[in-house]
């Protein structure tokens, strides 16, 4: 019976990883769509802290997931 672990653990938790890069950007910018959405509500300014907002939580999300790939990659190669 072969060890539990292994490659096939290593493999399994850079396709977890790599499949959760997908909502890293998205989310952020959501949340900043979100956030600049209801400044408009209290403020009545319709779309500018919509967008705003927007843009910087995309900027931040892309900021974020270069981190990440930075971070995993110096890990993932050390590993090897």
């Amino acid at each position: 019976m072969p060890p539990t672990g292994g490659k096939n653990r290593d493999l399994w938790t850079k396709v977890g990883f790599y499949s959760s890069l997908g909502f890293v950007l998205p989310a952020a910018a959501l949340a900043g769509f979100g956030a600049g959405w209801l400044l408009d509500q209290w403020l009545g300014t319709q779309p500018i802290f919509s967008i705003v907002l927007a843009m910087l939580g995309a900027a931040g999300g892309f900021w974020e997931l270069l981190i990440l790939l930075n971070r995993f990659e110096k890990n993932g190669s050390s590993q090897e």
